[in-house]
């Protein structure tokens, strides 16, 4: 059974969606076909009973990144490891699509406590590499588009994970530059602009980006980023802006 529509889902995010399914790239990579679950390949009928719902097959391969002729892994993580809370976790395996020798992985986690407790209204991506040579460029930004419009429809709140790389940490990763582009934002120290006047007024990473893109390029750094997947929030904003533009332009290739 789909996923049921919201109204900005409706409003906003409906005719992107089409578009996308439709784009080439995720006809290549993402319709859920030849995918091995835990040993067993899935069937278009296939459906996943997770605590906010039912998926069927493409849907659980949209919203947890998994490419066509992917083996997957599910396990549930008890205790927190760095910044992967816990949760439940799908490892994807993929040696074409995905960087060698990485895995990527991504849960869903409790955030927040409900009347009777807690429950599962969050996404972490915690490992996440694409092999940038074997892969379209734009693949990344497809993929998480997917992956947060069926988060959104499945009630999910937000989407987590470490925006790798910048000023400390070398020139390996690049996360922390990429991932703002597509909407999500962190919280800034002082100290990090103190040598920085003109963005003193700047409270988050995101408002950095809105005065001066190459500062924080150069000077910016990892941290834990959020999008936020609530209705008309800041990072859905930033992401249709984004992909609206790539997907206008042509660039989205």
């Amino acid at each position: 059974m789909p996923l049921k529509p919201s109204d900005f889902y409706r409003t906003h995010l409906a005719a992107m969606h089409r578009e996308l399914l439709a784009h080439p790239i995720a006809r290549t990579y993402f319709n859920g076909a030849a995918i091995r679950f835990d040993g067993i390949e899935l069937l278009p009928n296939d459906h996943f009973e997770l605590p906010f719902g039912t998926l069927s097959t493409i849907e659980f391969a949209h919203l947890f990144s998994v490419f066509d002729r992917s083996r997957v892994h599910q396990q549930p993580v008890k205790n927190a490891v760095q910044d992967a809370p816990p949760g439940l976790y799908f490892t994807v395996i993929n040696n074409h699509v995905i960087q060698s020798p990485h895995k990527n992985r991504l849960g869903i986690y409790t955030n927040q406590r409900g009347d009777s407790g807690p429950f599962i209204d969050a996404l972490h991506v915690d490992h996440y590499f694409l092999n940038k040579h074997q892969t379209p460029a734009s693949l990344g930004a497809i993929a998480f588009s997917l992956c947060a419009i069926t988060a959104h429809l499945a009630g999910l709140s937000q989407v987590s994970l470490v925006a790798a790389g910048g000023r400390g940490h070398g020139n390996r990763y690049i996360g922390y530059k990429v991932w703002p582009k597509l909407g999500f934002d962190a919280p800034v120290d002082p100290g990090e602009i103190a040598d920085a006047p003109h963005l003193a007024h700047c409270g988050r990473v995101q408002d950095i980006l809105a005065v001066d893109v190459a500062w924080w390029e150069g000077l910016g750094s990892q941290r834990l980023m959020t999008f936020d997947l609530t209705a008309h929030s800041a990072s859905w904003g930033k992401l249709l802006r984004y992909m609206r533009r790539k997907l206008s332009s042509g660039r989205l290739s």
